[in-house]
């Protein structure tokens, strides 16, 4: 089992990387960045959790490793 930095790591690269796509998709409709940045935020931040809880559950029940093998 990787240790916690590994999963801290991740999820901050998970959510800095959504936050930075859903703020450009945003700036490209129109919206301003002091509009979009809070729901920006709130979305890659819950994202994020969910996409790094599900490879930590997939990795603790052994679902985790290459395609193909249990």
């Amino acid at each position: 089992m990787p240790p916690l930095r590994h999963w801290i790591m991740q999820y901050l690269f998970a959510a800095v990387s959504m936050f930075a796509l859903l703020i450009g998709v945003n700036l490209l409709q129109g919206e301003s960045v002091e509009r979009a940045w809070p729901s920006a935020l709130a979305w890659a931040a819950v994202a994020s959790a969910i996409f790094i809880g599900n490879r930590y559950r997939n990795l603790k029940r052994g679902a985790g490793g290459a395609p193909g093998k249990k």
